[in-house]
């Protein structure tokens, strides 16, 4: 079960559930089959050019993914708080600076929409998103050589392995596509996620500015 909070032109925050099965999310479906979802941290400017120049179709919309890890202290004048030391207002407040500066960090790439998720472990936080909004093309970078046997057991990796038919993850290392992905043979399976890490939070914002939406969604992955 997915909680969907959109805030419109007029300021009204709204809210839905929407389940696997939901017509929320199916109807979207035709209309989101060439979007482009990129996944970046702080230097992948490679990954998104890429990206651009290869996979976005005319008409197609991109969305940036980026992944924190939870939010556990708050910094204030007398030193850092747990955050059920914060007042619900002052938290408020701090968590949604913290998404404006992610966002304007995020920037720095391109002018479109955005999506941060909170969340301890990446690549789960990805494959859970993935038919939450209907991902059909994926594309992630990874840092780790090619001739590196890391590589096998890498976010880009276990995602390519684990995503649904109906999503393209396409892996991208120095600006080049990585056309024979090397695979772990066994299962893979990422380290289980600590405090905080039962569901994964998503925040969203347009190009315009016009509308902020939050997702909150349980991981599938045990």
């Amino acid at each position: 079960m997915a909680l969907f909070s959109h805030q419109g032109n007029g300021g009204d925050a709204k809210e839905s559930f929407i389940g696997e099965d939901s017509n929320g999310v199916g109807s979207s479906r035709d209309r989101g089959l060439n979007d482009v979802y990129v996944c970046v941290g702080k230097d992948d400017l490679d990954v998104l050019k890429w990206a651009l120049d290869h996979a976005v179709l005319p008409g197609g919309r991109v969305f940036l993914v980026h992944v924190f890890p939870p939010i556990t202290h708050i910094p204030t004048p007398i030193g850092k708080l747990a955050k059920s030391q914060i007042g619900e207002e002052q938290l408020r407040l701090y968590l949604r600076e913290e998404n404006n500066r992610r966002r304007n960090l995020l920037q720095k790439y391109v002018t479109v929409d955005t999506m941060l998720i909170e969340s301890n472990v990446a690549e789960r936080a990805i494959l859970d998103l993935i038919p939450v909004v209907n991902i059909t093309s994926l594309v992630i970078g990874t840092k780790r050589p090619l001739s590196s046997r890391r590589l096998k057991r890498g976010k880009a990796q276990f995602v390519l392995k684990n995503a649904p038919d109906y999503c393209e993850v396409s892996i991208i290392h120095n600006g080049n596509k990585v056309v024979n992905v090397p695979i772990e043979t066994e299962t893979s399976t990422p380290p289980s996620p600590g405090q905080g890490a039962k569901g994964s939070d998503v925040s969203r914002q347009s190009e315009k500015g016009n509308f902020f939406e939050c997702v909150c969604f349980s991981p599938k992955f045990t």
